[in-house]
Formats: structure tokens, C-alpha cells, sequence
């Protein structure tokens, strides 16, 4: 039956007839859209609205996005995205997604000829060379796990990436390219797309050693000097640029407020961890049933804990079986695809990510098993001489096969699905992920965006009990009390949210919205302000104070406003704010006897004796700033502020 199989024409029509189920499979995604990481380095990044300062992306990567610790040097994505925005004349998710899925359909047929190359070079005489790698391109084309990875747009750098390291070593072998170094220049490429590009002088570290001086493991005494230099000249000049480029982006053109190592977890543990992180990828791959956008891993403590020990056992037995097939020339690609999977998971194993594991990171390292495991798969059958024994068995392992594929095809086809909204996506995240703090949060967010508030609230406060320390959540938590009319709560939690002291523009954005809406366009401005001085590319905010231009008031107008809505109904907020803009225009004075008509309404307003304290600190009056202090701190023991302004007072009362 295989026979029919090892045409060149059928490779070629087969090839064409895998890319068609391609599309037919993911044809359900392309309207999918901007979720994660899209909003900072998109929906809201300034710096791709324009391809005129497209240069500047490769100079600087404040560029990359909005949020200053996530500034990562990224050029090649910023500049994709700055294509699509151009190309769709505005934020539509669809021209990302075309753009992205082009560059896969590439990939794909650059895995097949990868594939097909490296089962050649170890069985040149097999005739189930290209059925064999037609099947690996198929399953890796429709694999579900890889959906995560395809519908997540910010992701893009983990898929082009790959397909930079996929034709680099395409052009390596090939010797016309080989000759011209054409394959650094995709390498350099790849590194600009993702730091994870320079994973690629590794793999062709492995490959030249399987494949071009195998001599080394297979005669390892003889000459062994020789053949280890000449492999280091091979792999010298990747190695050196590679190398270089990666220092000079990470130390040069990376900036400071990048926030890319988790320093809140130990190495070791972290480390340890991903044994069990590693075992929970190997089973995506195997059977992709418990895919999640937003995972809840967590560390693991002890290290020996049963889930680290078997996550470990289970690398041991790969590591044993990638040097046991190095052992034979014929189980090359074997050993080749399980190097490729570890090495391509060093970069999220070695260093601490605030995020313990993510399924798009799969997509990378997976391409190494989609070399592996076909191959493997082909050994065992020949070893029991099933693809030869009778038709009967060559059917039933191609029915089998399709149904992997079909299974796979049907999946990819529900993470689509999964991935057409926010309800949907984060209601899976909440199944699947029950103790992600984001990913409670997040779907609190669709509730909230339906009006249901009390369900939205139930869900913050249990994202409450995971991520305490997330501003994120705060500034939610903001909007949703100030939807619900809980304005002092709202004001509370915008304030938290600014309080964690983030590199993110987002709590000083959102509170200014929430006091644009309250009318309050002078304070509005002074956070609005704040926030594009903490990122200077946050599109929002510069709309937002654009919009609000007009409505804000000179100082003077702003008191005699108040003035006038305190003659019509006093109220201890009015006079509050009425001291605050007195203290504004240094008249302490009058902040002070503010200040003292608010108590005369509510005796034990904390904030009205600080704002006296401090009023009265400037007139160098520090005893009765001290004492107002005091009384701040009396009736809130915990009001940090009046305890500063307490200390400042203090400081200054002679012989004290």
C-alpha cells in the first residue's frame, strides 16, 4: 500500500493538501482578538501608529511597548505590528492574525523539508522517508497545543522566531547558502524577533555533530583533538554573532525598567519546578486536553516533592534515550529532536519568569518532538514489521494516522472557538486554572462589562486571595466600585493600585479616567500627566488629556466653584477639596481654615487635621502642624502619610 507513498509528486500534492487543512482548521480564528500582552504593545503602543520612524524600533525599545518594565528589544515584532496597523489603517485584530498565519503556512513547509532532510541523512534508502515526514509536518501543522501559540497575536514572536531558526539551519545545510552565510543573517533575524532566537547555535551544534562529524561519538578516541576543532570552526562564526548580538541587546539596547527576571523566587526552586512544567508540556503534547491560556503553576516545595521527582525521572529517561540513539546512526533524528526539545526550553528553564509556565511556550520546543517522534514511531513499526507484514496493517496505520490528525484538527478548531472572546477564553482559564488570580480577575471583567457587578465583585475578592500585590486588580476593583456608586472604596483602590509603586502607566491612567468622570478634570490632569511621564508612548492617556483640554480650570476657578457648591449644599468632601486646591496655590492659610470648617461638620475627619499639619509645616508653624498631625494619626493609626508629615514637623520644633 506505502509504495503509492513515495512519489515525489504525491510529497508535493500532499504538502498542498496539508496546508489547505491548515487554513480550513484555523479558518475559524482570524477574527479572534487582542488579548494579553497585545493591549500594551498594541492597543495601546503609540510608537507602531506609524511606519515612518520604523528605524527607531531597532534603536529603541521603549518602542515595544507601553508598559515600561515589559520594554523587551524586540524590533522585528514591533515592526510587524506596525506593518498590520498600516496595512488594516487601524486596530483590526484580522490583518495580524492573515499576517501571522502566512508566516506559519511558511513554517510548515519549511518543517517538511527539514524533517525530510534529517531522516534522509540517517536512512538515505528508506522509502518511508517522505511519507514518515509528511506525517510529522501534518501533525505539527494541526497539533492543538500549537493553537495557543497561533490565535495569541503577541505570540507572534514565539512562531516567526522558530521559523527563523528552522530556515537557518535550512540555509546552513543547503551548501550554495551555506557558502554566503545566508543563514546568520536569519539567525540575527531571529534574534531580533525573540531573544529565544539564540537558541539556534546550539541546535547547529547538534545537528553538525549528528549529522556532519558524527566521527566524534562514533570513533571519540581517535583524533578526537582534530574533530573538535573542526566543529568549533564550524560553529564559530553563529556562535560568535550570535553571542555578541545577544550581550549587545540585552546590556545595550535593553532598558533598565525592563522587568524581565522574577527575583521574588529562588533560582533553585524555580528551576526544580520545571521538571514538573517540563512533564506538563510532554503531556500537552501527548494528549492536549488540559490546554490553558493563563496556566496556575505554581512553585513547588518541597524539591522533593513526587511531582518534581517524577517531572525529573521523566527528563531522565529522555536524556537517556537521546544518548542512546546518538549511539546509531539510524535513530539520529531520535536524538536530534529530543536536543532540540531541551535546548529550546533553556532560556524559561534557567531563568526565574514571573509566569512559572505558559502553553504558547511549547510551540518552539515542540519542534524538535515533531521531528523525534515520527521517526520513533516509524523505527518501532519496522522493528515488528508492520509496514510490510500485509495490507491489512498498512491500512490500519494509516487510518490511525488520519485519526490523529482529524483529532488533533477538531481540537485546534475548539481552541479557536475557545479563543473568540473574553467570556469564553477567560471562562476556560477559571476551569482550568481555578487558582490564576489574573485569570479570576479577568473573567470578573466580562461580568463587569455585562453589568452583572456583584458576580464581577465576588470574583476580584477571590483573585484577591492569590495576587494581593497585583495593581491590576486594584484599579479594577476602582472601576467596579465607582460603577457601583462606592465612591469612597473606588477612590481607595485606584489609590492601592498607585500605592504598589508599578513602572505601569495603568493606575494613574485609570484613576484620571475615573476623575474625569467624576468631573474632577485638574486632578484628572495631574495623573493623566503622570502616567505618559511613566510612559511617554501610552496612547490613552494622551487622548484622554487631549480630550479634557478644554475643561480644565485655572486654580482660581476651580476654589471659586466650590465655594459656590459649598454655599448651595456644604459637605465634608467639598471642603476637603476646596483645602487641598487653597494648599495648591500655597494660600495655607485659607487650607487651614478649610480644613477647620470640614471638622465642624465632621469632627474626626483624619484627612482634614493632615492637610492642617501640612499647611501649617509650610507656614513653619511646626508645633501646631505636630499637633494637627497627631490628631490625624489618633483617629487613623495607620495613616502613613500624617505620620510623615508628623516626623517632618517634629524635625523641625527647636530643642526638640
Amino acid at each position: 500500500m506505502f509504495k503509492n507513498f513515495t512519489s515525489k509528486k504525491f510529497e508535493y500534492r500532499a504538502l498542498i493538501t496539508i496546508l489547505i487543512v491548515t487554513l480550513f482548521v484555523y479558518f475559524n480564528h482570524f477574527d479572534n482578538p487582542f488579548f494579553f500582552d497585545d493591549t500594551h504593545t498594541i492597543s495601546e503602543n503609540e510608537s507602531i501608529r506609524s511606519l515612518s520612524n520604523w528605524t527607531e524600533f531597532f534603536t529603541n525599545a521603549d518602542t515595544f511597548s507601553s508598559l515600561p518594565a515589559n520594554r523587551a528589544y524586540r524590533p522585528m515584532i514591533t515592526l510587524k505590528n506596525a506593518i498590520d496597523y498600516s496595512i488594516a489603517g487601524g486596530l483590526n485584530p484580522r490583518y495580524y492574525h492573515y499576517h501571522i498565519f502566512f508566516w506559519f503556512l511558511v513554517l510548515i513547509t519549511l518543517l517538511f523539508l527539514l524533517s525530510k532532510h534529517i531522516y534522509k541523512e540517517s536512512d538515505s534508502k528508506n522509502k518511508f522517508i517522505g511519507v514518515t515526514a509528511l506525517f510529522a509536518t501534518a501533525w505539527f501543522a494541526v497539533h492543538t497545543a500549537n493553537a495557543e501559540t497561533i490565535n495569541y497575536i503577541c505570540a507572534r514572536s514565539d512562531s516567526f522566531s522558530t521559523l527563523c531558526i528552522v530556515a537557518s539551519l535550512l540555509l546552513y545545510i543547503y551548501p550554495t547558502t551555506r557558502k554566503w552565510h545566508l543563514y546568520i543573517l536569519t539567525m540575527i533575524i531571529g534574534i531580533w524577533t525573540k531573544q529565544t532566537g539564540v537558541m539556534f547555535f546550539p541546535i547547529l551544534f547538534v545537528y553538525i555533530l549528528l549529522f556532519e562529524e558524527y566521527e566524534l561519538i562514533s570513533e571519540f578516541k581517535k583524533d578526537t583533538k582534530q574533530k573538535v576543532i573542526k566543529i568549533l570552526k564550524k560553529i564559530a562564526p553563529a556562535g560568535i554573532i550570535a553571542a555578541s548580538l545577544f550581550l549587545f541587546n540585552q546590556y545595550y539596547l535593553t532598558p533598565k525598567s525592563t522587568d524581565s527576571t522574577n527575583y521574588l523566587v529562588s533560582r533553585f526552586e524555580y528551576i526544580s519546578t520545571q521538571c514538573y512544567v517540563i512533564m506538563h508540556y510532554l503531556g500537552n503534547f501527548i494528549l492536549p486536553i488540559d490546554l490553558s491560556a493563563d496556566p496556575d503553576i505554581a512553585i513547588i516545595k518541597p524539591w522533593y516533592s513526587i511531582k518534581i521527582i517524577l517531572g525529573f525521572l521523566v527528563i531522565a529517561a529522555l536524556i537517556f534515550i537521546m544518548i542512546k540513539a546518538a549511539m546509531h546512526k539510524k535513530s539520529k533524528p531520535i536524538a536530534f529532536g529530543i536536543a532540540w526539545f531541551f535546548i529550546a526550553l533553556l532560556p524559561t528553564t534557567l531563568n526565574p519568569l514571573f509566569q512559572i509556565a505558559n502553553d504558547h511556550r511549547m510551540f518552539f520546543p515542540f519542534v524538535g518532538l515533531f521531528i523525534a517522534v515520527p521517526w520513533g514511531i516509524k523505527m518501532a513499526l519496522e522493528k515488528y514489521d508492520f509496514l510490510e507484514r500485509s495490507k491489512n496493517y498498512s491500512r490500519y496505520i494509516v487510518s490511525i494516522s488520519l485519526l490523529i490528525i482529524a483529532a488533533h484538527a477538531y481540537g485546534t478548531i475548539q481552541r479557536n472557538k475557545i479563543w473568540d472572546s473574553s467570556d469564553s477564553l477567560w471562562l476556560d482559564v477559571v476551569v482550568k486554572s481555578p487558582k490564576n488570580g489574573r485569570g479570576l480577575m479577568n473573567y470578573g471583567l466580562t461580568h463587569m462589562a455585562n453589568g452583572n457587578y456583584e458576580v464581577a465583585l465576588e470574583y476580584f475578592n477571590r483573585a484577591l486571595e492569590y495576587t494581593p500585590n497585583y495593581y491590576t486588580l486594584y484599579i479594577n476593583l476602582g472601576i467596579l466600585n465607582g460603577g457601583m456608586n462606592n465612591h469612597a472604596k473606588a477612590i481607595q483602590h485606584f489609590e492601592s493600585a498607585i500605592a504598589l509603586n508599578s513602572s505601569s502607566p495603568a493606575p494613574e491612567f485609570y484613576y484620571g479616567r475615573y476623575l474625569v468622570g467624576q468631573k474632577k478634570y485638574n486632578e484628572a490632569q495631574v495623573y493623566l500627566k503622570k502616567a505618559i511621564e511613566k510612559s511617554p508612548n501610552h496612547t490613552k492617556s494622551k487622548e484622554l488629556l487631549s480630550l479634557i483640554s478644554n475643561d480644565i480650570k485655572q486654580p482660581e476657578e476651580e476654589i471659586n466653584s466650590l465655594l459656590e457648591e459649598i454655599k448651595n449644599k456644604p459637605s465634608p468632601r467639598l471642603y476637603l477639596d476646596l483645602s487641598i486646591k487653597y494648599y495648591e496655590i500655597q494660600n495655607y492659610a485659607m487650607s487651614i481654615a478649610a480644613s477647620k470648617e470640614l471638622l465642624k461638620l465632621d469632627p474626626n475627619n483624619a484627612d482634614a487635621y493632615n492637610n492642617m499639619c501640612v499647611a501649617y509645616n509650610q507656614l513653619k508653624q511646626w508645633k501646631l502642624g505636630a499637633e494637627a498631625c497627631a490628631k490625624a494619626i489618633e483617629i487613623n493609626p495607620n495613616f502613613q502619610l500624617a505620620k510623615n508629615n508628623l516626623k517632618w514637623a517634629e524635625n523641625n520644633i527647636p530643642n526638640k
